[in-house]
Order: C-alpha cells, then structure tokens, then sequence
C-alpha cells in the first residue's frame, strides 16, 4: 500500500519547482487546474491519494506546503490558472514582503 507524500517548497527556487511539478501530476493524472477530475477514476491503479488529497467537495488539493519570505513567486502561483487547486491555509509568506535578500541572517531572523 502506498504512503502519502507531502511536498515542502520553500523559496523561490522551491516554489518555482513546486509548481511545475504539480502541473505535471494534474496532467498525468487526469486533474483539471481546479483539481475537478478530467478523467473517470476508472483505473485503479493511478493512485493519485499519494500526492492528493480528496477534499470535501470532490476536488484533488496537493499535499504540500508553500513558504516564502518574499511573495513574489507564491503570488503568481495563487494567481494563475491553478490557484484554486492548492489550500490557501498551507501557504505561507513573510509580512514584511520584503524577502531575506540572499542573506540567511536576516531571513533567519525574520523566522523566529
């Protein structure tokens, strides 16, 4: 029986990466950007609980967690044609927007 995967993006990088992979698992597995199935769950053997969960009114929402200091990337993310696939209560960004700058001091700092 397979395990659930949760996916941790952090950062730009992260986030950037993050994205492209969940677009690539909608499509393989038959997942409109909304998370509404294209497909009818007729193959048993396309386990998409492993990178989704199954919310409540049907939908596919991925198991991950979004974290940036700066919110440039996660914003495009929300905006795109895919925001309403991700939970917006697992996505994370700074108040401040201002980012760590490349400077793990102050993105430390800002994390305490």
């Amino acid at each position: 029986m397979p395990s659930e995967i949760i996916a941790v993006q952090f950062g730009q990088c992260g986030n950037q990466i993050g994205d492209a992979f969940w677009r690539a698992l909608c499509a393989e597995h038959g997942i409109a950007s909304n998370g509404v199935p294209i497909q009818s769950d007729l193959d048993a053997k396309d386990l998409k609980r492993v990178f989704f969960y199954q919310a409540d009114d049907e939908r596919y929402v991925p198991r991950a967690v979004l974290v940036d200091l700066e919110p440039r990337v996660i914003n495009g993310i929300i905006t795109s044609d895919y925001r309403t696939l991700y939970n917006m209560e697992n996505i994370f960004m700074s108040k401040s927007g201002g980012g760590a700058g490349n400077n793990f001091a102050s993105g430390y700092k800002q994390g305490r």
